[in-house]
């Protein structure tokens, strides 16, 4: 509980600025810490001492449940927060009686409580009960009565705690339903409001949920200005946890390695091999989503088009060279006009976005940076990643591939896929069974997205990969221990469920379905099964052959996710950008390969070139077991 009065022996608090300027982690460097606290977590018994040149000074109070409207702010007198007595009062349930004779305040609710202040009184008097000291005695000031929080809230069944880093009291109701705020990302892009679940878990579980669902491509924006506006979400996932340096993340995220204690289930994922589990010194940072590592996107080809056209599904690069040639020229959807388009998708900040897999096909891995034989590998400066600009740059010049891929959005390619304009693009077995759902079943010809079990370049047979895998689930150093434990219960009860594939809920719409995938994550490669069954037999046939065809194919180990943190700080960023802006020139035409290789060259001669290779080598020493 708060001790409002301040000890004269309290530890002086560093104060950093609390943005952390993640504008950014974009590139900018790592950012302050909120707050230097001791002892890892920031809530204390008893708010910081304050100078004794400070008579007064505003504070911040946080009510969960009870709604309260201050006239005046709070503020800190003699070491104690002391509010307005009207608002308090009445905001949590009282009714008040003013004997302005005896400058006596009578505060009763139907319950039968009653609670009694007088100016210039250093006691509240409690019906039925010893009077209880006030560290500090009400005063008018302002024509307001001010009284101190703690004593009244706490004598009303209310609990108050002060949270030293954000110099915030929180007051809430024990008995209340337990209410906290999620953040996460919706990897199947339903951003609909999931009312039915939220709901149930208010009147099943005791949890009042507010859940902040944001796009894939939105999601690591949205949640660096949350942490950068010092308001993240009270449980928050981080797309990619390695973007955020050692410092950085202890800055805002809790260490959660001894209330893991209680928790089996999450203490095995947080200390397990996922590519997203994050921990330094030994201490845990995070939950891993659950997730299966070939859950990514992946090439997905109109079915209904090879069928029209008779064609078979593509196994090679050149076989699919020459289908998508087929698509774009020989009218695969019947409507006699030349307009469809071969590939789709979009670029992004890292690379060729969803374009990247060709890069995979012939390279053989699913990112730039890979561990092979005890050193970092950079698949960007190989023949195999020429040879992957290449085929881009036939494809693009054979108008194979959609014109605007360097200027569209991630809107704009879900617009092309649903207009039916689009043959192929990388997304995932749910985006892709939700197309053919959504498509309907018209005629034979009917748009039928069946996902591409596997594709040979000069690097093997490739599969989908998540480089990040799912994300990892932090609790910001802001939230009361006692509700973090409360929010740790919650997730893992609800990946337990989700193994059990919440056999015991019925009645939840697609948009609540979304939700507790997107939260709880899922091992599955398949759609969700509401989704699933809706398929036909022969494509849930390919979708079943595709997906077993991708658990043959891993790349555990292979990759360098700890190479984020590197970039994230902003270092190379120019090295890195000029190369990115080359390869979409590559493919466009506006560069030929023969600049390509004379790039390639002066970069990997440079210092800075080297220097960086040097230090992503000393990751994967860091990396290994």
């Amino acid at each position: 509980m708060v001790n409002d009065k301040a000890e004269s022996s309290k530890k002086s608090w560093k104060t950093i600025p609390a943005a952390l300027c993640v504008a950014a982690l974009s590139l900018a460097g790592a950012a302050p810490a909120y707050a230097d606290v001791p002892n890892g977590w920031p809530w204390s018994d008893a708010p910081p001492g304050v100078e004794a040149a400070a008579d007064s000074r505003a504070v911040r109070i946080v009510f969960e449940g009870p709604v309260v409207m201050w006239p005046a702010a709070p503020a800190m007198k003699d070491g104690t927060t002391v509010v307005p007595a009207r608002a308090l009062l009445e905001g949590i349930g009282y009714s008040l009686e003013w004997n302005s004779g005896q400058l006596e305040l009578t505060a009763s609710r139907a319950s039968g409580e009653t609670l009694v202040f007088r100016v210039g009184h250093g006691e509240m008097n409690v019906k039925g009960s010893a009077a209880v000291e006030l560290p500090v005695a009400p005063y008018i000031e302002g024509d307001l009565l001010w009284v101190p929080l703690r004593m009244p809230a706490e004598a009303s069944g209310l609990k108050v705690s002060w949270n030293a880093l954000d110099q915030a009291a929180v007051v809430s109701d024990p008995d209340a339903p337990v209410r906290f705020s999620v953040g996460t990302r919706s990897d199947n892009g339903v951003l609909d409001a999931p009312d039915k679940l939220t709901e149930y878990f208010k009147t099943e579980w005791k949890s009042d949920i507010r859940f902040s669902i944001y796009a894939p491509e939105q999601y690591n924006d949205r949640v660096n200005i949350r942490i950068a506006a010092g308001d993240p979400t009270d449980l928050m996932l981080l797309g990619n946890p390695y973007r955020y340096s050692d410092e950085l993340l202890q800055s805002f995220a809790a260490d959660l390695t001894d209330m893991l204690e209680k928790y089996p289930r999450l203490k095995a994922l947080a200390s397990g091999d996922a590519a997203a589990a994050r921990s330094i010194g030994g201490r845990l940072y995070g939950i891993p989503r659950p997730s299966h590592p070939n859950a990514a996107a992946f090439p997905a080809i109109r079915q209904d088009w090879l069928d029209r056209l008779g064609l078979i599904m593509p196994e090679t690069m050149d076989q699919l060279f020459a289908v998508l040639d087929k698509f774009v020229h020989n009218d695969p959807d019947g409507d006699g006009k030349h307009n469809t388009i071969g590939i789709t998708g979009r670029v992004d900040g890292n690379g060729l976005g969803t374009l990247s897999w060709v890069e995979q096909a012939f390279t053989g891995s699913p990112v730039r940076f890979a561990g092979a034989g005890g050193k970092v590998v950079d698949n960007a400066a190989g023949k195999e990643q020429r040879a992957a600009l290449d085929w881009l740059a036939r494809a693009y010049k054979a108008g194979l591939v959609d014109k605007e891929f360097a200027q569209t959005g991630s809107e704009r390619v879900v617009s092309k896929l649903s207009q039916g304009r689009a043959g192929l693009a990388a997304i995932t077995a749910e985006q892709a069974a939700k197309l053919t759902v959504e498509a309907g079943t018209s005629d034979k010809f009917s748009a039928r997205w069946m996902p591409i079990p596997g594709l040979k370049g000069t690097g093997g047979a490739i599969a989908p990969w998540s480089t990040e895998e799912s994300g990892l689930y932090i609790i910001p150093r802001t939230v009361p221990k006692d509700k973090a434990e409360a929010i740790l219960d919650w997730l893992d009860r609800g990946i337990a469920a989700s193994e059990n594939d919440w056999s015991g809920i019925s009645g939840l719409g697609e948009a609540d379905r979304s939700v507790l995938d997107n939260v709880f994550g899922t091992t599955s490669l398949f759609p969700q099964k509401a989704l699933f069954d809706q398929l036909s037999d022969s494509t849930r046939d390919g979708y079943r052959y595709a997906v077993y065809a991708w658990q043959d194919v891993s790349y555990a180990g292979k990759t360098l996710p700890q190479a984020n943190a590197l970039f994230a700080t902003g270092e190379y960023g120019e090295l890195n950008r000029k190369l990115q802006e080359l390869k979409v020139k590559v493919i466009t035409g506006e560069a030929s390969l023969a600049d390509w290789d004379r790039h390639v060259k002066e970069m990997t001669d440079s210092k800075e070139y080297r220097d960086m290779m040097g230090k992503l080598n000393g990751f994967l020493r860091e990396a290994k077991p």
